[in-house]
């Protein structure tokens, strides 16, 4: 049987103390996988300007610019999950799982129809006198 005195039995245990530490850094746990996530929405090989996408678990409702982009800080979740709706459009859910940019493409509903942009013909009347 060994006898190790106290003061080689504290340096013992003041020397382990750092290896468990240093196994699980906490700056490990907290780090960002990202610095944004990116992403545009389409409709055929149209951007789709205006949709609003919900990031779940959170407050945060993003809108699409007029060429379909937004851009999320990564700073909300680590991987976060979109709900993604425009008027006409089926809704659709979206998991970030890479950093890398998506497209997501939106589905027209049955029924719907898409009012072309351009001129608006009519008739031009003329008014009483």
């Amino acid at each position: 049987m060994h006898r190790f005195s106290p003061l080689l039995l504290g340096l013992l245990a003041v020397s382990t103390v750092p290896c468990f530490s240093q196994a699980a850094p906490p700056a490990a746990t907290t780090a960002r996988p990202c610095g944004t996530f990116n992403g545009r929405v389409m409709a055929g090989e149209k951007p789709l300007a205006g949709t609003s996408i919900f990031v779940k678990g959170t407050s945060i409702i993003l809108i699409t610019n007029e060429e379909g982009f937004f851009t999320l800080p990564a700073s909300v979740v680590n991987f976060p999950t979109l709900a993604v709706s425009a008027a006409g459009y089926a809704p659709q859910e979206f998991t970030y799982t890479t950093c890398t940019p998506v497209t997501l493409e939106m589905q027209l509903l049955p029924g719907t129809r898409i009012k072309q942009h351009g001129k608006r013909k009519g008739f031009i009347m003329k008014t009483g006198s």
